[in-house]
């Protein structure tokens, strides 16, 4: 039978997970006036304020508990996410060195450090810091009898490149793979087959090997590195990215431009396993005010609504696309007959800017690292705009300067 204490623990931890944050941070509250010295429990409120947007509130609490524990390394990590999401950059890095400095184990705390390198454009330090997530057991990259490419001149060897992370990550990295031809070997792409024609403009002369989930490729090959090491190996930097307009097959119509843009596609959600999803979407009724602009027609791009479904009957400014979206080429297909795409931060932000679509990108107030700081376009994607949060988990604001910016263009 567990203690009261215990108990108490488990009754938060539920209404966190319902989504009754305020109520599980109250209740976190009572329980520490118990245990003030229980460092578990001082974690777990922390992470509570993180995920509830209590910045301020989450920075004092963290800087409170590196004091009462100044070798507590999660306790400075926790105190660099808060100041990261409070956007104090310089304030973050060394706080997640100092986390790195106390740990046996520093590569989470360098990863950490990487993104927040990498969104203030320090790409020489970022890609360093942030090859440390191969390093981090949680994250499960795969590991191969072979060893891993360290970007030396190929003479001949099979190079295998392995994808890693999201759909998006694959859309937004892919664009380096036809730079290895250079290095004098065969190329081998691990290929989720579903993205194989979406793929196909940078797959010449590159043998694909199917995706066989956690297994190694059914092919031979003499060495390998996973998609997103590319950048630190090529030395890329903000000024050397490949960025054509479009580059990712699908049928691309002209828009029908005249009056300006009128098919919209908007998604809203991500998927809910997202370790950022809660700062990165919204709810459709948030996008109620794009349809008000004369002449708009919002078209859904949400693969799976009920991830963040629409309240009954309050959106009926949502068009249904004009086939389901069953996977990548159909959506890639319904966006060849839009004028303007507007996401949050998922792979359709990614799939329609690689199209050449124009995107409006709706970020939160951190954002993540690859889309930069205080830039209203992306490097990575000439046809984004870029649409951040002034306050953390408040989207009217960007919702509004869109809706600003449709009317111009109207």
């Amino acid at each position: 039978m567990p203690s009261p204490l215990e108990a108490a623990r488990a009754s938060a931890r539920a209404l966190a997970k319902a989504g009754r944050l305020h109520d599980a941070i109250r209740l976190y509250e009572r329980i520490r006036c118990v245990a003030p010295d229980d460092p578990t429990l001082a974690l777990d409120l922390g992470g509570l304020l993180l995920q509830g947007d209590d910045n301020d509130r989450a920075v004092a609490h963290f800087q409170a508990m590196t004091q009462a524990h100044p070798r507590l390394e999660v306790a400075w990590q926790g105190l660099g996410k808060a100041l990261h999401d409070g956007l104090r950059h310089e304030d973050a890095i060394l706080v997640f060195t100092r986390a790195a400095d106390l740990s046996e184990a520093p590569g989470r705390a360098v990863y950490h450090r990487g993104m927040v390198r990498l969104g203030m454009g320090d790409f020489a330090q970022g890609w360093r810091d942030y090859e440390h997530r191969l390093t981090i057991p949680e994250f499960g990259h795969r590991v191969f009898p072979q060893p891993r490419w360290n970007g030396d001149p190929l003479n001949g060897r099979r190079l295998l490149v392995i994808c890693e992370q999201g759909y998006g990550d694959v859309f937004q990295f892919i664009r380096l793979l036809p730079l290895l031809r250079d290095f004098g070997g065969q190329i081998i792409f691990e290929c989720p087959m579903e993205l194989r024609a979406l793929l196909a403009p940078l797959l010449d002369g590159i043998e694909v090997a199917p995706l066989r989930g956690r297994q190694a490729p059914d092919t031979r090959f003499d060495c390998y590195v996973s998609l997103l090491s590319l950048p630190l190996l090529l030395n890329l930097t903000a000024a050397t990215i490949p960025a054509p307009p479009r580059y990712l097959a699908g049928a691309r119509a002209t828009p029908r431009m005249i009056g300006g843009p009128h098919r919209v596609g908007v998604c809203w959600a991500g998927k809910p396993s997202h370790p950022q999803d809660a700062h990165r979407s919204m709810d459709p009724e948030f996008l109620a005010p794009l349809a008000r602009v004369p002449g708009v027609t919002l078209v859904s791009l949400q693969k799976d609504p009920s991830q963040r479904p629409a309240l009954a009957g309050l959106c009926p400014f949502l068009s249904e696309p004009p086939e389901p979206l069953v996977d990548f080429a159909a959506t890639a297909r319904v966006m060849a007959d839009l004028d303007l795409v507007v996401t949050v931060d998922t792979s359709v932000a990614h799939l329609a800017a690689a199209l050449g679509c124009p995107v409006w990108l709706l970020l939160s107030r951190p954002g993540e690292w690859r889309w930069l700081r205080d830039r209203t376009d992306s490097p990575w994607y000439p046809t984004m705009r870029l649409f951040r949060q002034d306050t953390l988990g408040v989207w009217t604001a960007p919702i509004a300067r869109v809706v600003a910016a449709l009317r111009d263009t109207i």
